[in-house]
Protein backbone atom coordinates (compact mmCIF):
# COMPACT_ATOMS: atom_id res chain seq x y z
CA UNK A 1 0.00 0.00 0.00
CA UNK A 2 2.48 2.64 1.54
CA UNK A 3 4.73 1.72 -2.33
CA UNK A 4 1.73 2.00 -4.58
CA UNK A 5 0.76 6.04 -2.66
CA UNK A 6 4.65 6.72 -2.93
CA UNK A 7 4.44 5.99 -6.80
CA UNK A 8 1.26 7.60 -7.56
CA UNK A 9 2.00 10.82 -5.37
CA UNK A 10 5.10 10.81 -7.56
CA UNK A 11 3.03 10.35 -10.54
CA UNK A 12 1.37 13.43 -9.48
CA UNK A 13 3.91 15.52 -8.98
CA UNK A 14 5.79 14.59 -12.20
CA UNK A 15 2.35 15.76 -14.24
CA UNK A 16 2.74 18.86 -12.53
CA UNK A 17 5.34 20.08 -14.98
CA UNK A 18 7.37 22.85 -14.73
CA UNK A 19 4.89 25.93 -14.88
CA UNK A 20 5.48 26.95 -11.40
CA UNK A 21 9.17 27.20 -11.99
CA UNK A 22 8.96 29.42 -15.35
CA UNK A 23 7.74 32.62 -13.08
CA UNK A 24 11.21 31.95 -10.97
CA UNK A 25 13.30 34.93 -11.07
CA UNK A 26 16.66 34.26 -12.77
CA UNK A 27 18.71 34.71 -8.93
CA UNK A 28 15.77 32.52 -7.39
CA UNK A 29 16.20 30.00 -10.01
CA UNK A 30 19.64 29.78 -10.34
CA UNK A 31 19.42 29.62 -6.13
CA UNK A 32 17.65 26.42 -6.47
CA UNK A 33 19.40 24.87 -8.36
CA UNK A 34 22.62 25.53 -6.60
CA UNK A 35 20.52 23.67 -3.63
CA UNK A 36 19.35 20.51 -6.09
CA UNK A 37 23.31 20.09 -7.39
CA UNK A 38 24.59 20.18 -3.67
CA UNK A 39 22.13 18.84 -1.32
CA UNK A 40 23.88 15.30 -0.29
CA UNK A 41 20.56 13.43 -0.17
CA UNK A 42 16.99 14.43 -1.69
CA UNK A 43 13.58 12.45 -0.99
CA UNK A 44 11.52 11.43 -4.13
CA UNK A 45 8.84 14.60 -3.72
CA UNK A 46 12.37 16.46 -3.62
CA UNK A 47 14.35 14.82 -6.32
CA UNK A 48 11.30 15.46 -8.61
CA UNK A 49 11.33 19.37 -8.05
CA UNK A 50 15.05 19.12 -8.62
CA UNK A 51 14.72 17.31 -11.96
CA UNK A 52 11.92 20.07 -12.77
CA UNK A 53 14.65 22.60 -11.63
CA UNK A 54 16.64 21.59 -14.18
CA UNK A 55 14.21 21.56 -16.94
CA UNK A 56 13.42 25.15 -16.56
CA UNK A 57 16.99 25.89 -17.03
CA UNK A 58 17.43 23.59 -19.57
CA UNK A 59 14.55 25.39 -21.51
CA UNK A 60 15.73 29.13 -20.37
CA UNK A 61 19.14 27.95 -21.78
CA UNK A 62 17.89 26.52 -24.94
CA UNK A 63 15.83 30.23 -25.36
CA UNK A 64 18.90 32.52 -24.57
CA UNK A 65 21.10 30.25 -26.23
CA UNK A 66 23.49 29.67 -23.00
CA UNK A 67 23.79 28.39 -20.18
CA UNK A 68 21.21 29.78 -17.20
CA UNK A 69 21.84 28.15 -14.51
CA UNK A 70 25.16 27.09 -12.34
Amino acid sequence: MRVTLSILLMYLLSGCGDSKFADLSQSELQDRYYECENASSLSPGAAITCDNIRRECDRRAKDAGRKVCF
